[in-house]
């Protein structure tokens, strides 16, 4: 009865690490691409039509109402000549032609207002309001997972998300207000992320050291 009980724990144990590893999220550049060998998708270009464009084999077009607002240099935090704004909510989807197994980008949000403005660079509009954003990972028409970010305001922030399991759509939405924040750096994998076999077995081995130090109980 005892070895059984063990048995069913590291089972237990296997499933339950396996079931909640399906994303693992950054906040650091340098751990993320040392993790899944993730590279740029190229320079966005400087100009961009309202209602998307494609590049490095990504789709990225607006979620109306929103639409994407002129490239140019937004941000000085972010290093790329040009990064993405949109007039409206921060809200845009992102296709792949082919799977993805991770994804990411350097995110500014400012805290700068200029009325009567905008002028920019690195200036959130007339009203700054802090938002939280929400990135959907998708199969198809399938749900892989989602994630919510909030990164600390007028810094460079970084947004990276890997998954054991494969995506080719990303929509990214915002809660908060039509103020500005900015995007680029793109960062993608077409490299399936192995499964985190060693927690499965480390649960496995506590498991059966529970169970030895019992048995060897008078």
């Amino acid at each position: 009865m005892r070895h059984a009980i063990c048995l069913l724990a590291a089972l237990l144990a296997l499933g339950s690490a396996g079931a909640n590893a399906a994303i693992i999220t950054y906040a650091d550049r340098g751990a993320f691409i040392a993790a899944t060998g993730a590279v740029p998708i190229g320079a966005i270009p400087a100009s961009v039509p309202s209602g998307g464009f494609s590049l490095g084999g990504l789709t990225f077009s607006n979620h109306s109402p929103s639409s994407f607002n002129s490239s140019v240099n937004w941000s000085t935090l972010i290093s790329e000549a040009n990064d993405l704004a949109l007039n409206g909510d921060e809200e845009f989807n992102i296709d792949a032609a082919g799977p993805l197994f991770a994804f990411g980008f350097d995110f500014h949000e400012p805290s700068l207002s200029t009325p009567p403005g905008p002028t920019f660079p690195d200036t959130c509009n007339t009203a700054c309001v802090d938002s939280t954003f929400t990135v959907t990972l998708l199969a198809g028409a399938v749900v892989v997972d989602a994630f919510a970010f909030n990164r600390p305001d007028d810094v460079l922030a970084f947004v990276g998300v890997a998954s054991t399991t494969a995506f080719d759509r990303i929509e990214i939405r915002e809660s908060g207000t039509a103020d500005n924040e900015f995007f680029g750096n793109f960062l993608i994998s077409r490299t399936a992320i192995p499964e985190p076999a060693t927690i499965a077995l480390l649960g496995i081995a506590l498991a059966g050291l529970g169970c030895a130090g019992r048995h060897r109980r008078p």
